[in-house]
């Protein structure tokens, strides 16, 4: 097999998916599902993909598809991912893997029991400004990490408008939001032993029914420590990143992608580009998930964020949750 045919479910974010059909990547978008008919007909008729439906259930069963990719509501994403692994399909789901422990347990047994791929396409990882971060810590050139933090700065309100559900369900914007700062720390810093976890609804979307800003402290396993500033009920104004990355080691600092050593040196920095169009934002680091995922199914490589990754970001931010209620610190679970 030289290439991957992808059915796609969920055409709000999954959107960026179909920037596949655009680019050299072994992948090809060659069926779609979305609850949205006039939605669905329009990604159809604009992309020439001739296999369209409502029903996940038909999605999932089709022979002419290798790897089912699910950008759907988040509490609908364990059902799907255990249907389409039954059915043999490999499987990118985006953020939160899953919404429960026990959803997570489920899936994790169900990729073992395949030997099937999972990858949860945390596009912060495909970022190469982050990659490139990563690259320096691991190389020594900062020397040992002793602590992170990492920043999701969202006003949410326009992205309401266009997808209502995040309201009326409503998102857990903890597993839905945190998860990608909580991502990127694990990413540098390894597993995470506790959180302590503050939260408020801001009420700036005066729609949005539960908490919506909020600030966590981490432990890591290593007794190292950290930060996550989750604030999307926030009004967000120009200049201000809205995901950015800070390590401290022992020789050196990086914080919003500039890189300081120890007697005032500075490294210079980059310049980065995506080859697949196009390239800013969302769209570029999909290109880089699916090159990843190609590089997954077709010649073996381990995923970025698999099935136990994408258990542990879970079991964090349920974590937050339990701090957030309780007002004390909650242990994580690591072990699946």
């Amino acid at each position: 097999m030289t290439e991957l045919r992808l059915g796609l479910a969920g055409l709000g974010h999954g959107e960026t998916v179909l920037g596949a059909n655009r680019s050299d990547i072994p992948i090809r978008v060659t069926a779609l599902c979305d609850t949205n008919e006039e939605l669905l007909d329009s990604v159809a008729r604009e992309h020439g993909i001739s296999h369209a439906t409502t029903d996940f259930a038909e999605l999932v069963v089709r022979a002419d598809i290798d790897v089912v990719g699910i950008y759907t509501p988040g509490p609908l994403h364990s059902e799907q991912i255990l249907a389409a692994l039954d059915a043999g399909k490999h499987v990118m789901v985006t953020k939160s893997m899953v919404y429960t422990v026990e959803e997570a347990e489920r899936v994790v047994e169900a990729v073992d029991k395949t030997g099937l791929t999972l990858l949860v396409t945390q596009t912060m990882r495909g970022r190469y400004d982050f990659m490139e971060a990563k690259r320096i810590c691991d190389s020594g050139t900062i020397g040992d990490l002793f602590m992170a933090e990492a920043h999701y700065v969202h006003d949410l309100r326009p992205v309401y408008e266009q997808t209502p559900w995040r309201v009326d369900m409503p998102q857990d914007l903890i597993l839905g939001g945190a998860c990608h700062p909580i991502d990127l720390l694990r990413w540098f810093m390894g597993d995470i032993s506790e959180v302590h976890c503050y939260g408020l609804r801001s009420g700036v979307s005066p729609d949005y029914p539960q908490e919506d800003t909020f600030v966590i402290n981490v432990r890591f396993a290593s007794g190292k420590i950290g930060r996550v500033a989750n604030f999307l009920g926030v009004i967000h104004t120009p200049g201000v990143p809205m995901n950015s990355l800070s390590v401290y080691g022992t020789k050196g600092t990086i914080l919003d992608n500039k890189i300081r050593l120890d007697a005032d040196e500075w490294l210079p920095q980059r310049t980065y580009s995506i080859e697949y169009p196009p390239a800013g934002g969302h769209r570029g680091e999909m290109m880089v998930m699916l090159q990843h995922m190609a590089d997954c199914v077709l010649n073996g490589a381990t995923p970025w964020v698999d099935a136990r990754e994408g258990a542990r970001v879970v079991s964090t931010g349920l974590a937050c949750w339990d701090s957030l209620r309780s007002g004390a610190p909650a242990e994580v679970r690591n072990e699946f």
